[in-house]
């Protein structure tokens, strides 16, 4: 991983079919104090993604994301298996989030 005030470059590895391992490289440009912005490059397909955050009000803020993918090759999958692996995975992620923050309350 490579990260700077700008910018934080990192690879991953997936598996998604057949225990083959697939490379990704995601390139992240921070923009302060409450925005960033996904490059994806992969093996199987590109990605741009969009987040920003915005405050509702003391102890609440709401993440918007929009997201873009192209696939390289014939095998790429439905639109309904497609969303239905972005929310498993968005739930993990939330999930972490939410016991993170719980955490955090607790201390404070």
């Amino acid at each position: 991983m490579q990260r700077n005030v700008k910018r934080v470059v990192y690879v991953t590895t997936s598996f998604p079919r057949a225990g083959v391992a697939k490379l990704g490289v995601n390139l992240v440009t921070l923009r302060p104090p409450n925005s960033w912005h996904l490059d994806f490059i992969g093996e199987e397909d590109d990605e741009e993604g969009e987040y920003r955050l915005t405050r509702l009000a003391a102890r609440k803020t709401r993440l918007d994301m929009r997201f873009s993918e192209r696939y390289k090759g014939r095998n790429a999958p439905t639109k309904a298996d497609d969303l239905k692996h972005t929310e498993e995975i968005w739930g993990k992620y939330t999930a972490a989030l939410e016991r993170d923050y719980a955490r955090t309350v607790k201390r404070n």
